[in-house]
Parts: C-alpha cells; structure tokens; sequence
C-alpha cells in the first residue's frame, strides 16, 4: 500500500503525552503502508521527552527526525513543509501564527485556540498565507461516530428529540475499565491555559461531535461548579462539574454531564432519543458496547450498526473518510491507541489537504465555531441564562473570556 500522494514532511511541535500519541499513529501508519506523513523533525524543551519519540520514528520510518529546543529553529529548517502542534491550548495561537509566517501549513491539536479572539486571529493569518489549518478533533474520525453520523443523516433512527451524555471519573482515569490511573497533565487543572477541563479541554470533543451529527448549536445553557477542597498551588482552578444542554434550530436538544472528583467509580455513555429507535453507547467518546431499540424491529448492537454501515459504503466514500492504513477495522476505540481513536485519519486528512489544495475536514473556520460554542458555556455558566452562539462568535458576548484573553496577552 501506498498513499496517494507523496508525504508530508512535518515537524511534530510538543513531546508530551499526546505528542507521543500523533508520532505513534505516524509510526503505524507507516508500518502499514501508509505514508501520508514523514516527521522531519521534533521540537520540545526537554530532551528526555524527544529521545522515546526520534526513537520511535526511527525504528518504524528508517531515519531519525531533527532534533530542536525551539519552535523558532524548527520554523527555520527548509526540509519541515508543515508543523503539528501538541501543546497547552494557551500556546496554540501564538505557534500557529508564527508557523503561518514562516510559510508552514498547520496541523493543530483541538482545541484550535483558547478564545474566540485567539481564533480570530488564526482564521485572518490562514486566510493572508493561504496555508492549510487543519485541526486534529479525533472524535467525529472514530469509525462509530462517522458511522452514526450517515445513519442519523440517511434517517435510520427518525426525527430526533434529545441526547443525554455522561463522563463522571476520577481526576485520573483508567483509559479502559481496571485499568492504571492515567494522570492529566497540570495545566489541563489551569483556567488560563486549559480554559476549563470540562468546558473546552473536553466540551470541544462534544462542540465538534454534536456539530457534525446534528448542525450548528443554536443556544447554550451551562453551569459549572468547584467543590470544596484543597486547592494548593491552583490560582485559577478549572471547573470540577459541568452540566450544559445544546439546543438546535430544528428543536433537538442535547444534555451534557461532565464531572472529574469520582474517585474509585466511572459513568461515561451516551443515549440519542429518536422517534423510530433510541441508540445507546457504553462508551463517551465512541458508539460501542451499546445497543438501538427499534420500534416494532427489536433489537441491534452498536457494532452491528457500525458494521453495516462500512459495508454499504463506495469504495471512493471509504478512501475519503476512512483511508487504509490511517485507522484499524474491527477494534473498539481506546484512547491509548492512536489508530482505533481517529488520530490517523486527522493526520492522513491533513496531509492530503496540504498535498492537493483541498480542504481540511475541520479548517479554522469551523474549528473556530467548535471554540465558540464551549466559550458560550463559559459564558452562560458567569451569566446564568441562555447564550447564542452567534452573540459570542461576533464577539457580543465575551466577558467570561475577558481573563483568559488577558492570560495569554490579547485584549479583553
């Protein structure tokens, strides 16, 4: 196998945890055959995170990528055509700007930025380069989410009224159940980088998801709480519970439950209410272990569904939205599996945006609306009543990220 275009030579910006996970998917996919991608080069300020990771890139690709300290040495090196940012959401912008100038497309981890005015300024910076932006938003990629996506839009389940989502964990949780504790890193617990664990470090998985299923988010109505506990050394503490309901313009809407103090104890699924069969997940980030309920047809498992639909799609469908090599078939999605939790094809998405002129599945323009919509949590949870989304993308409403523009050196 081959990809079928020749590869991008991208320098992969930040070593951290899922910095490690972008060059996996690299490596594997090379492993199979699929090419989309060469990393050229590595950039972080510590040496012991990108040893495992030219390491790795090494073993699986047949040469080691350049090694920098800086983001300004990495822009420097002609043989990088493209960056892949995987840092803190308070740094996004400024790379992704500097990255620009220097003439490089963009690949970036979600969120896109920390504010929409940070967004902002990407989308206009894009725009004057004419680069490619692409963000990697893993979920919609994950094989049951695209395949529930085209059941919901070809009406298998018909007219939808509501979603219930849940992810109630531990401040560190097994990626599967039994599993070690997974440690966040600290600045996910840091308003002013994170821009809230659950509003926009996770509430964007959901912004973009939802989007994709079921069109723009209209309003938002959000509340967030902190328990009382020991905060040493936390400043600007990120919120521990957020409950948020999305409404859409066709009346649907979508309850939101998020909450990271439950130690020894998980809750993460989701339930989508349609009027012909309602359609549970036992999972939060994927269709899996669940089963539909269909009026009066009994019953199917998530996998079945997921199944069929592979099935039924063209061989020019498949190649676009899940080209070979990027992903695994038959796998359940595991977070700590870069290629089952559509990182691949992101990156595979990516490459071929640059490559061919086309665009991104997820361009900064609709990475842009992805940030709005999380913000409008932020902002409906200080104000206390309902926000449109629209209020906050034109920049009406903004006074929950007041402080958070301020963090990172943009006007209030």
């Amino acid at each position: 196998m081959s990809s079928e275009f020749e590869a991008l030579r991208v320098g992969l910006i930040g070593c951290g945890g899922m910095g490690v996970r972008h060059a996996r998917a690299v490596a594997e996919m090379h492993q199979r055959g699929c090419r989309a991608v060469e990393i050229v080069a590595v950039c972080d300020l510590d040496a012991a995170r990108r040893a495992p990771i030219v390491a790795m890139i090494h073993e699986a690709c047949g040469k080691a990528p350049a090694e920098y300290e800086t983001l300004a040495a990495l822009l420097d090196d002609p043989c990088v055509e493209a960056v892949d940012i995987v840092l803190p959401t308070s740094l996004h912008h400024t790379a992704i700007l500097a990255a620009l100038e220097a003439g490089k497309h963009v690949q970036v981890e979600k969120p896109l930025a920390l504010t929409v005015s940070a967004c902002d300024l990407i989308v206009a910076a894009a725009a004057r380069a004419n680069r490619v932006v692409a963000v990697a938003e893993n979920y919609r990629r994950i094989a049951s989410n695209r395949a529930i996506g085209g059941l919901i839009r070809a009406g298998a389940f018909g007219p939808l009224d509501a979603m219930f989502v849940r992810n109630l964990a531990s401040p560190e949780p097994p990626v599967q159940p039994g599993g070690k504790p997974v440690e966040s890193p600290l600045w996910y617990r840091d308003r002013t980088r994170a821009g809230g664990y659950h509003v926009l470090e996770m509430g964007v998985h959901e912004a973009d998801l939802q989007h994709f299923w079921f069109g723009p988010v209209k309003t938002v109505q959000a509340s967030t709480h902190l328990f009382a506990r020991d905060r040493a050394g936390q400043t600007n503490p990120s919120e521990d519970m957020l409950t948020a309901t999305f409404s859409f313009a066709d009346g649907f809407v979508s309850n939101i439950s998020f909450c990271s103090t439950i130690r020894g104890f998980e809750a993460a699924d989701r339930l989508l209410v349609g009027r012909d069969a309602v359609i549970a997940s036992g999972a939060w980030h994927a269709w899996q272990g669940g089963e539909a309920h269909f009026e009066g047809q009994g019953r199917r498992t998530t996998e079945d569904l997921v199944s069929g639909w592979l099935e039924g799609l063209c061989a020019e469908e498949r190649a676009r939205l899940l080209p070979a090599g990027a992903w695994e078939e038959g796998r359940p999605s595991i977070a700590t599996e870069p290629l089952t939790y559509g990182v691949g094809l992101a990156i595979h998405d990516f490459a071929r945006a640059a490559r061919t002129g086309a665009q991104p599945e997820i361009n900064a323009e609709l990475a842009r609306r992805a940030v709005a919509t999380c913000c409008a949590m932020l902002e409906s949870a200080e104000l206390g009543t309902a926000v449109e989304v629209e209020r906050v993308l034109s920049g009406e409403i903004r006074a929950a990220q007041a402080p958070l523009n301020r963090a990172i050196g943009l006007d209030a």
